[in-house]
């Protein structure tokens, strides 16, 4: 007589089973986990990038009309250096034949009020030791006044660890995340932001331009 089929599974199948199960669940929401986190931090990268270059393209028309003779610091012409801030004299027109030069203009990376020099996130915005660019009319003069230009500007720019070296490997060590090289009457410019979002994720951006002084 022939035994009847056998029914049901056994204690090991069930076992196995719920193993592949979890796993191919896990796969399945690691992927869709990485999936959101790349996309939060493509989001991150666009917005980061957007508000670096309104920033890069104001610093721009402001040095259109810096005269190279008056420059603090001065820089070294050999791009063997850079700053983090420049007060240079503006263009202001001609008169007889002869430049008009007007009241001083500073444009400076500095801490940001919230968020103090001291390697922690004091603001809680998910970047350290964050700063603003500022742009000074007249500093120190009767009529001083400054305006931000641009606020989440790294410490030190893309790539650079403040390990005294060049990192980054364009010549500059320890490179500032707003920096001013001079390459004899030519200013390059380079300004690097980072957006942070609610998840940890951040978002980094660095855009670059350059601008000739007037003699």
């Amino acid at each position: 007589m022939k035994r009847s089929a056998r029914r049901g599974f056994t204690l090991l199948e069930v076992v196995l089973a719920s193993v592949l199960l979890t796993a191919v669940l896990g796969a399945a929401l690691m992927v869709v986990t990485r999936g959101k986190s790349a996309m939060a931090e493509g989001h991150l990268h666009a917005r980061a990038e957007a508000r670096a270059h309104r920033a890069l393209q104001r610093v721009i028309a402001e040095l259109r009309g810096a005269g190279i003779d008056a420059l603090v610091p001065a820089l070294n012409p050999n791009g063997l250096t850079s700053s983090s801030t420049l007060t240079f004299d503006p263009l202001q027109g001609v008169s007889g034949g002869a430049l008009v030069w007007g009241s001083p203009v500073r444009i400076a990376r500095v801490s940001a009020p919230e968020d103090g020099d001291d390697g922690r996130d004091n603001d809680g915005d998910g970047v350290v030791d964050e700063g603003v660019l500022m742009l000074t009319r007249d500093p120190g003069g009767a009529s001083e006044a400054s305006f931000l230009i641009c606020s989440q500007v790294r410490e030190l720019a893309e790539g650079e660890l403040p390990n005294g070296g060049d990192d980054n490997g364009n010549g500059l060590p320890d490179e500032a995340g707003f920096s001013i090289q001079r390459i004899g009457s030519m200013l390059t410019v380079r300004i690097t932001v980072e957006e942070a979002g609610e998840g940890g994720e951040t978002g980094l951006a660095t855009v670059t331009s350059s601008v000739t002084l007037r003699n």
